[in-house]
Parts: C-alpha cells; sequence; structure tokens
C-alpha cells in the first residue's frame, strides 16, 4: 500500500511538525508514504533533507490545481489520501472523487464547522472515508456540527518526541538572566483566544504576594502592543517579558518553574503535554482541549479567576509534595499516551479498517 500525505501550508507550525513525524514513524514501520506539499514550504524543505519521497503540489497562482494533483496521484499509485490542512481537504475530496481512492481527513482544532450549506458539505462523509480528530474534544466539536457519522471518526492524539524532550536540560545561566527567584509563562501565539491577558492579570495579583516571579511569554502575535500597555498599566512591566517568536521554546519551558497556560481554545495543547513530559508543572484555563491532555495531572482553573490562579500557582511553586506528585503522574501519563509511535499506531489503525471496508 502507498499512502499519500497532502498539506497545503506553506507556514511551519505544529500541524507540520506532527505530519513529518507521522512520515517518519510510518516510514519507519516499511511504509511506503509520499509526502504532497506546498512547494515553498517548510515542510516540504524539511521532508525532502530528511530523505523522504516528497512531491511539491503544483499550484496556478495563489490555488493547488486539482486536474495535476489528481495525476501526480494517479502517477504514484496512492491507494489511500491523508489531508492535513483546510484547503488540502478541499483539494483531496476532489481529487479522492475523481480517482476513486478513499481520503482521511486530520482534524485539529476544537472550532466549530460554520452553519453555511457549503461548509458542512465540505465536511461531510460524501468527501472523506474517515476523520482523525487529535482529541475527544476534537471529536466532539465536529460530530456536533456535521452530519458526520461518530463510527467514522476516530480519536488519535497527538504525540511529543520524548526522546527529544528528555534531552533538554536546565540552564542556571538563561534563569539567572531574569532575575528572579521563579520563572513563570508560556509559549504560544499572541492572539486573543490564547488569552495572555489573563496571565498579565494574574501577575499584577502575584506581584503582591512575597513570591519573586519573573514571567516569561515566547511567541510573536497582533496583541504585542496592548499586552505591553497592559502590564505597564498594571505597574509590572518590569516583571513581564516578552521574547518574541522562539526556536528553543523547548529550552523555555524546561527553564520555568511552572507553565500558565491561559488558552480558552484548545483541541489539545502540544505545549502542555511537552511541559508533562519536560517535568514542568502545569496550571491552565480548564479549556476542554487543556483539562483532556492535562488528565487531572496539574491545577486547572476558570478564565477569570484570578484569586484562584493566584492560589494554584503558588501551590504549584512552593508546596513540594503536591508539586513533585503531579510532576510524576503528570510524566507517567505523557509517556503512555502521548508518544509518536502510539499515534502512528493509531493512525494505520484507520487506515486499514478504511481500506477494508472497500467503501470511497
Amino acid at each position: 500500500m502507498h499512502f499519500g500525505q497532502i498539506n497545503t501550508n506553506p507556514d511551519w507550525g505544529g500541524g507540520e511538525n506532527q505530519i513529518l513525524h507521522l512520515v517518519q514513524e510510518l516510514s519507519a514501520r516499511g511504509k511506503k508514504v509520499t509526502l504532497f506539499a506546498h512547494p515553498d514550504g517548510e515542510l516540504l524543505r524539511r521532508a525532502t533533507k530528511s530523505g523522504f519521497l516528497v512531491s511539491p503540489l503544483p499550484f496556478i497562482g495563489r490555488r493547488p490545481s486539482v486536474r495535476k494533483t489528481a495525476k501526480l496521484i494517479s502517477d504514484a499509485g496512492i491507494d489511500l489520501l491523508h489531508v492535513h490542512d483546510s484547503r488540502s481537504g478541499t483539494l483531496g475530496a476532489k481529487v479522492g472523487r475523481k480517482l476513486n481512492i478513499p481520503v482521511v481527513l486530520s482534524r485539529r482544532v476544537a472550532s466549530p464547522i460554520r452553519k453555511n450549506p457549503l461548509s458542512r458539505l465540505k465536511y461531510s462523509r460524501r468527501n472523506f472515508s474517515a476523520v482523525l480528530a487529535i482529541s475527544n474534544t476534537v471529536k466532539n466539536v465536529f460530530l456536533k456540527t456535521t452530519s458526520f457519522p461518530e463510527k467514522d471518526i476516530f480519536v488519535v492524539p497527538t504525540g511529543v518526541d520524548i526522546g527529544e524532550l528528555d534531552a533538554v536540560s536546565r540552564d542556571s545561566k538563561f534563569r539567572r538572566s531574569f532575575g528572579g527567584h521563579y520563572l513563570v509563562g508560556g509559549v504560544g501565539k499572541l492572539s486573543p483566544k490564547k488569552n495572555w491577558q489573563f496571565l498579565i492579570r494574574v501577575a499584577a495579583k502575584m506581584a503582591k504576594t512575597n513570591l519573586d516571579i519573573q514571567w516569561l511569554i515566547a511567541g510573536d502575535g497582533g496583541e504585542l502592543e496592548s499586552l505591553e500597555l497592559l502590564a505597564s498599566e498594571l505597574g509590572i512591566q518590569d516583571r513581564v517579558h516578552f521574547l518574541g517568536f522562539r526556536s528553543d521554546a523547548l529550552h523555555i519551558l524546561k527553564n520555568l518553574d511552572a507553565l500558565f497556560f491561559p488558552s480558552i481554545v484548545e483541541g489539545a495543547s502540544v505545549t502542555v503535554r511537552e511541559c508533562m513530559v519536560l517535568g514542568t508543572p502545569v496550571v491552565a484555563v480548564d479549556a476542554d482541549g487543556t483539562m483532556e491532555s492535562l488528565a487531572g495531572h496539574g491545577w486547572g482553573v476558570a478564565d477569570g479567576e484570578i484569586d484562584l490562579a493566584v492560589k494554584c500557582l503558588t501551590e504549584a511553586l512552593i508546596n513540594q509534595k503536591l508539586r513533585n506528585k503531579h510532576i510524576t503522574s503528570a510524566r507517567r501519563y505523557a509517556v503512555e499516551h502521548y508518544t509518536y509511535d502510539r499515534t502512528a499506531v493509531g493512525t494505520l489503525a484507520v487506515y486499514r479498517k478504511v481500506l477494508e471496508s472497500g467503501v470511497v
């Protein structure tokens, strides 16, 4: 069997990282896999460098060509297509119907499908043989907002690289550079749904305690100016450090004394899962996908509950017994449930079910 993976996104993000590792894991199991990706994208560059079978998608202007893509897929002898982003879903559905081959869709976000007829038609059983949801949270939202049959929606958790995470070490020089006794913060895009304003308000409340905390936020985005202004208005501009986009995000997460994850909408947070392996305790807003990932091995607070967030962060920093309990149980759970190996095994199981059913 020959499996084709399609991704049309030119940018690099968490989804592209997951695709690259999926190709790696499937190839390591002796499966024939070809990645069809954006010709100018970082995913294609990295996959090519790694020696995987790759093919640039044929674009006409800003859109991939259905006809030329179908010829590529046909010439490659693909038996099943796996599509990984919104545009590749549209492309893959058309190519799949044209070539009469099954198409599997990955769904990574917990956003509801729009109610307009075109969106409902796009995410229908007519276009996809199965849907891979990265969490039960994503599955439930997809199920509630589409007509897709539940029996054809499968939960396959996203993995993290345990070996890479275990190689990351604490860095006393990095920690000293910020001056505080404790480092707390997070990594993510500076966007409204990531809810960094809540972190800053919690930081302002904690500034009134006797805990010497410096706060790190690594990421870029359109909210930087407003977040800097809020920190200044609350008088904590010297305690909150905006680091911008950082390629060493794992290094930052490892050197935090606690992750504070304020995001209000998450399908399944990879950052939380990484911290669970790294041994960084997690305090998070109780978004469904985040709490599903954390699985009780950390602290959850409702958005806006500043006093409770202060209480939980204080426990995470100074209550050594509870801190160590969560660190130990979180790592054990993550190593058991969030590996790339488990993702690959789950994905292959879905491929087999689709191919054995013979329904396209």
